[in-house]
């Protein structure tokens, strides 16, 4: 799988535009695939990696899509994994995307949620994990207070076709 990494700043709309451009050419990531992942950089203020992949949705069968990645400790996304995923929230439905509860799920160290715009779907997850031995194995998850630092976080948008 072709991966691209595409820094981008908001006063670099040409660099976006030949990144998109380039990409297209080779047929691995949709301009909106693109977008969202530049407006999702701009969100959570770090880069992140997109590229293509099957991605599933609830109630429908895995389709070729593309998938958007950001991997980072606290220290860049902060101790709330609900923070983030509120960020992301406001940043999509902010853009004319719809909250699709069939696809919400939550736990002690993260949360999913889906999302439908036209004919597109999207789902996205916001986790964390620790390294072991800073939360004690026999304690509640919940209970485990680790520092920004302990916090290795896997976020995840993945864009697909509704049909």
């Amino acid at each position: 799988m072709r991966m691209i990494n595409i820094l981008v700043a908001v006063a670099a709309g040409a660099t976006v535009i030949a990144a998109a451009g380039a990409a297209q050419a080779q047929g691995s990531v949709s301009p909106p695939c693109l977008a969202l992942e530049t407006a999702a950089e701009g969100a959570l203020g770090a880069a992140a990696t997109v590229g293509p992949a099957s991605v599933g949705y609830v109630g429908y069968t895995d389709v070729d899509g593309c998938q958007i990645s950001f991997a980072g400790t606290g220290e860049t996304f902060g101790t709330s994994f609900q923070a983030v995923a509120a960020k992301l929230d406001t940043l999509l439905t902010g853009d004319g995307w719809t909250r699709d509860p069939n696809a919400d799920a939550d736990g002690p160290t993260g949360t999913a949620g889906g999302y439908k715009k036209g004919s597109q779907l999207l789902f996205v997850s916001v986790t964390y994990d620790t390294p072991e031995g800073v939360c004690r194995a026999d304690a509640p998850v919940a209970s485990c207070k680790p520092t920004a630092a302990q916090m290795n976080y896997a976020i995840t948008l993945g864009l697909r076709p509704a049909s």
